[in-house]
């Protein structure tokens, strides 16, 4: 079966010509394929528009493995290019193959998987993060840990948020007391609200649990520049100087709408 791009559910008749190619409105992976879907029914094509992968499922996404994570009767899997089945739909959620661990989501509780559907770390958390460096944080009664694969904590649960940066940094995050009351006009743009929906700023730990960095940032922490933590502020992307001063990259610009936006609904001064 040979599909061309006006046939499919990604097609805009307002935005798309006839020229239009898939690449153009799909993504294609290492194997150049891409999922597409007709009546909202995904499969994958070649760049040529062959359909390789049957369009039956209600969903697919891209991983970093040589699979696919697709969803089937609400429930989640993986399938190779195939159509062979990698991980049985069984689970209600699942996330990406990231240090051969995958985070999935079963009966309510976040828990990891091998390639093998072996379960590594108990389906026993709220929330969690994936793997990175071997560590990942994990969220239990409302509040976040740090743990290691063997699912030994490292870091106590008791901060709002926590995802691992490398083998020797962890990012934080803590509430504001900013309540933000537009939430639907906030989620356009790269925020983060806790659970009762007041702002969320983030700051640097230690994997020993030391601070090293206050919650001054409106993003996680996750890179650095000349060994200083890249930060947020005021919607002005820049590093933290000693720790001390906020310095703003010049690359960076503002658009005067989204300014203006923000602005209104409190969050950019």
């Amino acid at each position: 079966m040979i599909l061309l791009p006006k046939d499919t559910d990604q097609f805009d008749d307002f935005v798309h010509k006839d020229s239009t190619k898939f690449e153009d409105i799909t993504v294609f992976d290492r194997n150049n394929l891409a999922p597409i879907s007709i009546d909202n029914q995904f499969g994958l094509i070649d760049t040529n528009g062959h359909v390789i992968l049957p369009l039956e499922y209600d969903n697919i996404v891209l991983t970093t493995v040589n699979a696919y994570s697709v969803k089937k009767d609400d429930n989640w899997g993986f399938v190779t290019k195939k159509n062979q089945v990698l991980i049985p739909f069984e689970y209600q959620l699942t996330s990406d193959f990231i240090e051969n661990l995958c985070a999935v989501k079963k009966n309510g509780k976040w828990g990891f998987i091998d390639l093998l559907n072996q379960e590594i770390i108990p389906f026993e958390y709220d929330g969690c993060t994936d793997f990175k460096s071997g560590f990942a944080g994990v969220e239990k009664n409302g509040k976040w840990g740090l743990i290691n694969t063997k699912n030994e904590l490292i870091i106590d649960f008791k901060y709002e948020y926590l995802t691992p940066v490398d083998n020797n940094f962890v990012t934080f995050g803590t509430a504001t007391s900013q309540k933000v009351e537009r939430v639907d006009i906030l989620a356009y743009f790269p925020y983060f609200l806790s659970k009762d929906n007041y702002l969320m700023h983030f700051g640097l730990l230690t994997i020993d649990d030391k601070i090293i960095l206050d919650a001054v940032s409106e993003l996680p922490i996750l890179e650095s520049f000349d060994n200083n933590p890249v930060v947020r502020q005021n919607y002005r992307l820049g590093y933290m100087k000693n720790g001390k001063e906020f310095i703003k990259f010049d690359q960076f610009t503002i658009d005067p709408y989204e300014e203006k936006i923000l602005s209104q609904i409190g969050v950019m001064k």
